[in-house]
């Protein structure tokens, strides 16, 4: 696929961007990702489907009856990888706390599904929550750009806390899943 001139007026910006490039937005115009999100309207996943719209990538969306949250698969069908590298992305957003988990590797979704925001998070009304949302949803769609502009070598998870104003990141073991270490292919 090759940009033409009026790709280049529309992506300019993100062109000029030397992690993007020309090469990195025709590999984004040319990317499907599934966003496997809430059956009913959720300002996530929402967000995450408009922001990767923006960068040129192409969403498809699969309801799912009681996620809570949402899981980004941008490998099945979209990159020339082997299918143990295919990547997941999950987001969740509770009150004021964000947890994105990138797993590269082996990921394994029963992995991806427990690892959600600490228990020690206050639940209920929270003046934060919005931007504790939208905060999720820049997180992963960044994550997702990550992913499909350069596969990482290893997966990571960050948690952000806006009530107690924190953010913690760790880099995820290569092997196996990343979090439970077992080969799952």
């Amino acid at each position: 696929m090759t940009l033409s001139d009026a790709d280049v007026d529309r992506w300019s910006r993100q062109i000029l961007l030397p992690e993007v490039g020309g090469r990195g937005q025709q590999r984004l115009l040319a990317t499907r990702v599934g966003l496997r999100r809430p059956r009913h309207p959720h300002p996530v996943a929402d967000a995450v489907e408009d922001l990767l719209a923006r960068a040129g990538v192409s969403v498809v969306s699969n309801p799912s009856a009681d996620d809570l949250d949402l899981l980004i698969d941008v490998g099945s069908d979209i990159r020339d990888t082997a299918p143990t590298r295919v990547p997941l992305i999950r987001g969740v957003s509770h009150g004021a706390a964000v947890s994105v988990l990138t797993l590269v590797g082996r990921p394994c979704a029963r992995c991806a599904s427990r690892d959600a925001v600490p228990d020690d998070t206050p639940a209920g009304d929270d003046r934060l929550a919005g931007a504790a949302a939208a905060a999720c949803a820049a997180l992963v769609a960044a994550e997702a750009l990550r992913t499909l502009l350069d596969l990482p070598e290893a997966g990571r998870r960050q948690r952000i806390d806006l009530r107690r104003g924190t953010f913690a990141g760790e880099t995820l073991e290569t092997e196996g899943c990343g979090l439970c270490r077992e080969s799952h292919g």
